[in-house]
Parts: C-alpha cells; structure tokens; sequence
C-alpha cells in the first residue's frame, strides 16, 4: 500500500454575493491614468506599476470584451493605443494558435506576422508557454522582456494569459513582478490547479451518471459528498441562474450575472464564458464569510456540464500560507510540550485554554488531558474542563480519550477519529451530523498529563479535493462498487467483490467487503472463511463494535467511520482505519479503509489496551 501520501491544506470555500453589477457597455479600467506613445521602441513610456490582481482583472475584462463583441471588434481595440485596454504597463496582446500576431498596440509593424518560434535572451520560447498556458485553462508565464517605460531594460516579466477561444488567445503582463503574491503562487502550483479540477470533474461525473436533479440536490446538501468541509461544488445555467449554493440557499433561482467584483470583473459572466469554451481558471475578489465578510482574492476553476448547466469550485488565496500539514501538526504539538516544560504546568494549561493564545490556530487547537481521563484544559469546551471523559467515543463509537492517553503514553504519535468543527467560537458535541475525520497527534506533556491537536481532512489537500488523495481513491473505489451491486446485483457483485484480482481490489491493495444490514459478512477478498458469519457483535481491543458502526451508517446513508483494525502489512497489529460505507439497497452494503499509516507515513500500531 501506499505509505506516505502528500498532505496539503485546503483552502476556506464559503460563497457570499457582491451586489454591484454593471452593463458589458460599462466596462471599465479605473487604474487608467497615462497614455503610451505612439511607438514604444522610439520613446520610454512612464510606469503605472500594476498588482498580479489587476494584472488577471485586466485580461479578464478583457477576455469577455472579446466575448462580447467579438474578434474582430475586440482586435481593433486592442490594437488602440488610446483605447480601454492600454493603462499605464498593462496592454493586451493577442495571438492565434499558430503563434501569428493579432495584437501588438505599440508594435503595429508586427501585426500578422509569425513569431511562434522568438526567444528571449534565455532562449525561452515564450509564445509556446503563452499558449500553453492558455489551453491549460489559462495561467501565468514569466520570461524576459524589454521594459518600454524603464528605458527598454531587459526584465522578467509576468504574463497572463486566456484561450478566447480554440484558435486564438489573449493576455498582458507586468514587469518585476511580486514574487510572493498568493495570486502568482497559487495559479501557478500544479497540486491546486489540477485539484481543483479533479472535484469539479468528479462532481460532473456525478451529474452525467445520475442525473441533473439529483447531482443538484447533492451539491446543495451540506452534508452530501460535494461539501467537504469548506470546499464545495457551485452550479449555474448560461444565464447566470444559481442552481446550487450549499451555502446561500436562499439564492437559488435567482439571476446572478450581473455580479461585479472590486476590480471590475463580472466574474459570472466570465465563468459562464470559460464554461462554454470547455473550462477554464477565474480569480476575483469575493467576500469571505469566515473572515467576516472582507474581500478577498479567489481562484476558481469551472468547466460545463451539457449545453444547459455548468460546475464550478474554487479557494480564497489569503488561506494558502496557512496550512498544517502533518509535519506541522507535529511540530504544533511539540511546541506545546516544550512550552510546558519551561513554562509550568498551571501557565500551560492556562495557555492553552485561551482562543486567542499561541496554541490555538483556526480549526488548529491543543487540548489537554490527565492520563485518567480528566479534560484540562480546551480553547473551545471551557464547559467541559475537569470532567472525566475516558470513556467518550466519537459519533460512530470510538473511544478516543482513552487511545490518545495510550498513544500518549507511549512517547506520542498519530490518531484518527471523527469530531464537529467549531462553529461560532464553540463545539457542539451533539449535533452527530457535524462530525468530519480529523488526523490527531498527541504526546506526553509530562508524567500526569498530556496534550493533542488534529487537523480534518478538509483542512488538507491534495490540491483543494478536501481530502488525502489516498482517502479520494478509497471512496472512489466504494462509489463504484455500489452503482456496480445496482446494476449488476448481488451474486455477480459478491462474486466481484470476492475477487483478490477484481476490479474492486485496487492497485494499492484497497478492497471491498460487504455485508447486509445484520452484520453478516457477504464478501470479502481476503476473509473468505467468514463469509456468511455474522459479525456485528465483535468487538476491537477497546470495545468498539466495528461492524454494527459501520453498518449503522451505510444504513443512514453512509459516511466516514474510524475504527481499528489489523493491518497485514505490520505483522496483523491493530491500527487506526479510516472507512468510508455506503447502502447498496436496503439489505447490503459496501465499504473499504485506509489504514492511518498510510496517510502519515509512520508506524501508527497500537499496543494493547492498558484501561
């Protein structure tokens, strides 16, 4: 099995509306102040610095103008030295596919001409990455340029770029750019672009096998498959009508075109336009409810459906640098077992009661217990603190005081489980549906007590999917095995499912197993001696009835389910799984699991039970 899977954060994603719109007649470029001459190569040009975000306003305003009215009408624009697209460093500049210029508002003398193969004094072929860039769904490029406005000194530059369509595309750029704009590196990191894409393609896959009414029921449930964490599916017709918004329910129906960001972009029109030419890459400012409602730079990424509907889902920028990745969870803890060895137990504890102190960050915390079970100190559950919480399980029944304290006491280490995400500064225990897997780490703060922190999976990546990609391949694998035991039923799909070289055994070793709603075993790979065993009253090493948990929740519909179970690839120990089930029909199920191994990539075996 894999062992080590890459664990990125994923972004904060909660829409919100702007209500400012405008006419495509009133686009506008508020940053114009100064005018080129008429040839750059004969006179320096006075420098209005841009920002990469007005950079990418700037190509997209001009990527609808070219909509809007056409190639034509949009050349003769661009081409304008005077005209709406040419402020201060920014102009458009225009080419066709084979690399022939369109538009080149200070170099006319280079209209129609073929420059597909010119290099810059690095020898980088920049029209080949300006291309590819814009078939990539639109991006950035650097490379070097002479500055007309710096006495033609040769610089990087930072280009923009679009596909307006299949055969030509647009774009501008900025010299000397800003090397840490979030702008810049998250539209130019692979992980999130191509995550981005993997959701939405999964969500149109979604739509395709099951139908449009039921898709847009699905990403419109906040607990359904499309809304992991704060990254979720949005979903539009061509008119710009809001078909899903798990958020904003109450905008459903309703026209959303006319939607205009701080800088001008009418971002729905722009992202209906992408959709139709087959996907694309916006930015935009947008606000942030879970930054009370600022604006905010955004990347989405949207692709179509059919001709009548589109798919979108995207991240706010300003939440890229501040990710935990399982390193850092680590590290987190660490620090607050450091912190209590020098500082005192009683300023420890005071420090990480407080929401605001050093050992609380976001849906990041560190909560402290004593080895009986005692809760001493949490930023979130002050209520709670000196209760005695041993024996406390998760929504699905695991008892995670009680193997924290033993992985704890053990020198530390990793743990799973299921846990609500605060909501408006508090936790609520209660509300079962709330639950989502979170990857813990604890360790001994000292001989009385000791101190955790987790982070949820919709906290990591990869690239925005909202989940390790090991745990995306697993439910995938569990998704297809049900809609397999639909069609084709139950003796071919046992016999499938039964199959150490089927289609439902993956290259990783992940399998399927099924059982009915009784807890007996139906199909199994690798237990084929249990077959037809009624298993619902076994229990792990701490009490958990495994089978019953999780045939409770295929029965409610399915869901994530951690629990113990040996793993043959650490000599049968047992070991934290994270298992994801869903109801075939109404007498079986289907599931799978990963092992907690192979998300950290340590040895997470647990010893024997010592309560």
């Amino acid at each position: 099995m894999k062992k080590n899977a890459t664990l990125i954060s994923v972004i904060l994603v909660l829409a919100a509306l702007l209500t400012a719109g405008c006419t495509e007649n009133e686009i506008n470029l508020s940053r114009k102040d100064s005018s080129m001459p008429s040839s750059a190569l004969m006179e320096p040009v006075p420098s209005t610095a841009a920002s990469p975000e007005e950079l990418v306003a700037f190509v997209e305003k001009a990527y609808e103008y070219a909509h809007v009215h056409g190639q034509e009408a949009a050349l003769k624009e661009f081409n304008n030295k005077s005209g709406r697209f040419v402020d201060g460093e920014l102009y458009i500049f225009a080419y066709d596919s084979n690399g022939t210029t369109l538009a080149l508002p200070f170099q006319p003398e280079l209209i129609g001409t073929d420059r597909w193969n010119i290099t810059d004094p690095q020898g980088t072929k920049y029209i080949h990455e300006l291309k590819d860039a814009a078939q990539s769904g639109g991006g950035f490029v650097r490379y070097l340029y002479a500055d007309p406005s710096d006495n033609f000194t040769v610089k990087q530059k930072l280009s923009f770029v679009m596909m307006v369509d299949r055969d030509w595309f647009i774009g501008a750029g900025i010299y000397d750019p800003q090397v840490d704009s979030p702008v810049v590196k998250v539209g130019t990191d692979p992980q999130v672009r191509e995550g981005l894409k993997s959701i939405v393609g999964e969500a149109i896959d979604y739509a395709r096998a099951n139908g449009k009414d039921a898709a847009i029921a699905e990403f419109n449930d906040k607990n359904g498959t499309f809304v992991r964490g704060n990254l979720y599916i949005y979903a539009f017709d061509y008119n710009g009508t809001a078909l899903a918004l798990p958020y904003q329910p109450q905008f459903i129906g309703t026209d959303l075109s006319g939607l205009q960001d701080a800088y001008g972009v009418n971002y729905t029109r722009v992202e209906i336009m992408l959709a139709q030419q087959g996907g694309g890459f916006i930015f935009y400012h947008y606000l942030h409810p879970s930054s009370n409602m600022t604006l905010e730079p955004k990347m989405s990424y949207v692709q179509r459906v059919d001709d009548d509907w589109w798919l979108g889902a995207g991240i706010y920028l300003a939440n890229v640098d501040q990710v935990m990745t399982m390193d850092d969870l680590a590290s987190f803890v660490g620090e607050a077992s450091e912190y209590a060895a020098v500082a005192g137990n009683e300023a420890a504890i005071s420090e990480i009661s407080e929401k605001d102190g050093r050992f609380s960050r976001g849906n990041a915390y560190v909560y402290a217990y004593d080895y009986n079970g005692t809760l001493l100190a949490h930023p979130y559950q002050t209520e709670l603190v000196g209760t005695n919480r041993l024996n406390w399980t998760d929504a699905r029944g695991l008892p995670l005081i009680r193997i924290g304290a033993l992985t704890a006491s053990n020198g530390g280490g990793f743990v799973a489980y299921m846990y609500p995400a605060p909501e408006s500064g508090a936790i609520d225990e209660k509300a079962l549906d709330s639950y989502e897997p979170k990857i813990g780490y604890v360790a001994p703060a000292d001989e009385n007590w000791w101190i955790g922190s987790g982070i949820y999976f919709s906290d990591m990546v990869p690239a925005g999917s909202g989940r390790p990609e090991v745990i995306s391949e697993m439910i995938g694998l569990v998704e297809d095995c049900a809609a397999y035991g639909q069609k084709e039923g139950t003796v071919k799909a046992f016999a499938e499912i039964s199959n150490q070289s089927g289609m439902f055994v993956d290259w990783e070793g992940h399998y399927i197993y099924a059982y009915d709603y009784n807890g007996t075993l139906l199909a199994h790979p690798y237990l084929p001696e249990k077959i037809g065993s009624n298993l619902m009253e076994v229990r792990d090493p701490f009490g958990m009835e495994t089978i019953r948990a999780l045939s409770e929740t295929a029965r409610s519909g399915g869901g994530y389910v951690v629990f113990i179970w040996p793993n043959p690839e650490n000599e049968n120990r047992e070991e934290l799984k994270i298992g994801y089930v869903l109801p075939v029909d109404d007498n079986w199920w289907v599931g799978s699991g990963v092992y907690l191994s192979e998300i950290t990539g340590e040895n997470t075996s647990l010893s024997s039970p010592v309560y």
